[in-house]
């Protein structure tokens, strides 16, 4: 099976975008929103921490870049700019409103994962870190898509491309 030209190049630009920025995540100095996070998931549970380090059960616990929700926002950012509509205007918007609401939930996600590990250990919030993660990546798309599709009015990923 071949891919058609569109998708190819939709798939270029979208590994291209995501593979850039994810790159960037390492590069760039991420740890005061990795304080930032930590400290409000310490308060809202009572955990201690130091850092971006909490403590559950004794055991460090660490808020690293990607657990900011920076990754998910790239993931949104690689669909929206990846392809050819809706317009850039609407485009920005999409993505500004959908960054915000991000790191909202990803905060929830968060309170989620250390409530786990705090409950069942660590080993367990490790399981509800990657499966909630998964699952915010499906939500992603999902959202985006259902939400562009109101916005524009396209009905298909074809008209997108």
């Amino acid at each position: 099976m071949m891919i058609d030209k569109k998708s190819f190049v939709f798939l270029s630009k979208f590994f291209a975008f995501f593979g850039f920025f994810q790159w960037l995540l390492f590069v760039v100095d991420t740890s005061a929103l990795q304080v930032f996070l930590a400290g409000l998931e310490a308060g809202f549970l009572g955990l201690e921490r130091n850092g971006n380090i909490l403590f559950i059960n004794g055991q460090g616990y660490a808020i690293v870049p990607s657990c900011t929700g920076i990754v998910s926002a790239i993931i949104l950012g690689a669909i929206v700019f990846s392809l050819k509509k809706p317009s850039m205007k609407e485009k920005i918007g999409i993505f500004s409103i959908g960054v915000i609401v991000l790191f909202l939930v990803n905060i929830v996600r968060l309170y989620a994962v250390l409530l786990v590990g705090k409950e069942f250990g660590v080993q367990a919030a490790d399981t509800v870190h990657v499966a909630t993660w998964f699952l915010m990546s499906g939500a992603i798309i999902w959202a985006w898509y259902f939400f562009t599709k109101k916005l524009t009015g396209i009905q298909s990923f074809d008209g997108f491309l």
